[in-house]
């Protein structure tokens, strides 16, 4: 939701900042389009630093395991940040560079496109895909894969191990899933504890816990074996 409110803002900035810029006629006057534009940098700068706090935080819990999207998500967030405060600092304080104030403007919203491409849109495309798969694996009727706990530990030591403890209740950077499946509820989402809302968590996930949603339906089977082991 924030991904798209920021690209929202993204889209106003932009519009006025065209209209100011290239209208010799405008519907609207310049005061107002400057205000309209001013106030979605506002909400545009405001959102960009949330959203980088998520990501980072997002980072830290993932660790050495970042996928290159990840790392590409980063770089170009951190460009638009970049050249945000240069655009910034050229309207306050170094405006014998105004003529460049439109060039970076456009800069930023196609960043800002390309970045919630790679997150947010990215997210959905693969949601609405799983989705789908999902649809057409119930329409089937295929039976359930039978899990395997060993093939399900090895998978959770290269995708969660990092996050979670296994012996122990106690918090990593998620929490700890000894026992998980003998809780009444699980924790942070506090979703009964079942194997469905696994999968549901695995695909959908609370809070800062990335997507896994390119598990196959074998692979999350395999997990869930692993888990109720523990």
């Amino acid at each position: 939701i924030l991904a798209i409110f920021f690209l929202f803002a993204a889209i106003i900035a932009a519009i006025t900042m065209l209209s100011l810029m290239g209208k010799a006629k405008r519907k609207v006057s310049v005061q107002i389009l400057r205000k309209m534009h001013k106030s979605s940098g506002f909400v545009f700068a405001g959102l960009l630093l949330v959203i980088s706090y998520f990501c980072l935080k997002y980072w830290a819990m993932v660790g050495d395991q970042i996928s290159t999207r990840a790392v590409l998500h980063g770089v170009l967030s951190l460009t638009l940040i970049i050249i945000l405060i240069l655009k910034l600092s050229i309207v306050q304080y170094y405006k014998q560079f105004l003529r460049l104030v439109p060039v970076m403007g456009m800069i930023v919203f196609v960043l800002s496109f390309v970045v919630f491409s790679t997150s947010a849109g990215f997210f959905f495309l693969r949601t609405l895909g799983a989705r789908t798969e999902s649809s057409d694996i119930s329409e089937t009727a295929q039976p359930p894969p039978q899990g395997s706990a060993e093939k399900g530990a090895a998978l959770f030591k290269s995708k969660c191990f990092s996050c979670h403890f296994t012996d122990r209740e106690e918090s990593k950077q998620g929490p700890g899933l000894k026992n998980i499946l003998k809780k009444e509820k699980l924790p942070f989402s506090k979703r009964p504890s079942s194997i469905e809302n696994i999968k549901k968590q695995l695909k959908t996930p609370f809070l800062t816990m990335p997507s896994f949603v390119s598990l196959s339906e074998q692979e999350i089977a395999d997990l869930i074996a692993h888990l109720k082991t523990l």
